[in-house]
């Protein structure tokens, strides 16, 4: 994937597949937090093994109708990961192959190619030991954030007959394309609008998620403070946020989810930074109509 495969790969197991822990502290560089411990990492050079182990994990019911010996096993499986590596990267336009962790434990991976014109999930695989923990479910609502706050439609394909389908449907997506034993699916952006002052107003004191369209979810965010002002036909307000530092100095664009007004791409700033490490973010927005309004 980040690598041309390579030839000679030493594909030793894991101590105990999936219950190896990420060596390195919370927050590290390199590690992007999502949301309930679940978390993504850049896959580098000494992650072949884990690459292998998830790999192995996605052919175990072929390998239980072949009935292979081990070692010829292995040697199948190695050849075909190295060859799936190698197309997935000679495909992909901007990639983005992550291992998948849970509370610093590799659960998984997960392969995403940002387009210009869309994201695409390429690969969503987990280690049988974290199946069935709603993992997947993350990373899909992190994907789904991100394509709202960009603009930017989710695409992925899914085999015909995989029980799954249903719940991509649920998510929104749609079936652009039917390629016989699989469909092509097709989730496009929501529209939703900026919240009004008197909304920002309503959630004064509440929590909001900051999502950025490449690294996710990056904080949470308190709204302290929204001063409205109107100038004729004009409304805005300016929306003033508190948080930990995210490492960003210049202006931004971020998806923000709040559990009351839901879902909205907003314009951020940081304005200043406390000397407890939390940062201040301001946002100017404009051009509102109150729900009172005539069309003046």
């Amino acid at each position: 994937m980040l690598q041309s495969a390579r030839q000679a790969l030493s594909f030793a197991p894991p101590v105990v597949a999936g219950s190896v822990e990420f060596v390195g502290p919370p927050g590290v560089p390199g590690v992007r937090e999502l949301q309930e411990g679940v978390a993504l990492r850049a896959i580098g050079p000494g992650d072949e093994d884990w690459l292998h182990a998830i790999f192995s994990a996605t052919r175990d019911t072929e390998r239980q109708l072949l009935a292979s010996p081990h070692e010829a096993w292995q040697a199948f499986v190695a050849q075909q990961s190295a060859w799936q590596q190698a197309q997935y990267q000679a495909q992909c336009q901007n990639p983005a192959f992550d291992l998948v962790l849970l509370h610093g434990q590799v659960a998984g991976r997960l392969y995403v190619d940002r387009r210009r014109d869309e994201i695409r999930v390429v690969d969503i695989a987990l280690l049988p030991a974290f199946r069935g923990q709603g993992i997947g479910r993350r990373l899909l609502e992190a994907l789904v954030a991100e394509s709202d706050a960009s603009g930017q439609p989710l695409a992925l394909q899914v085999a015909r007959h995989n029980p799954i389908l249903a719940y991509y449907q649920r998510l929104g997506m749609q079936v652009q394309d039917d390629l016989g034993a699989h469909l092509c699916l097709r989730r496009p952006c929501s529209t939703a609008t900026v919240p009004s002052a008197d909304a920002f107003l309503d959630g004064v004191g509440s929590d909001f998620r900051l999502v950025h369209p490449e690294a996710g979810y990056l904080a949470t965010l308190r709204l302290e403070r929204v001063q409205s002002w109107q100038a004729g036909a004009l409304q805005g307000c300016a929306v003033y946020f508190s948080g930990p530092d995210i490492q960003r100095r210049a202006p931004d664009t971020y998806g923000l989810e709040h559990r009351q007004l839901g879902r909205f791409s907003m314009h951020l700033r940081p304005v200043q930074q406390g000397g407890d490490g939390a940062c201040r973010y301001e946002a100017l927005i404009t051009r509102l109509h109150s729900p009172t309004d005539q069309g003046n």
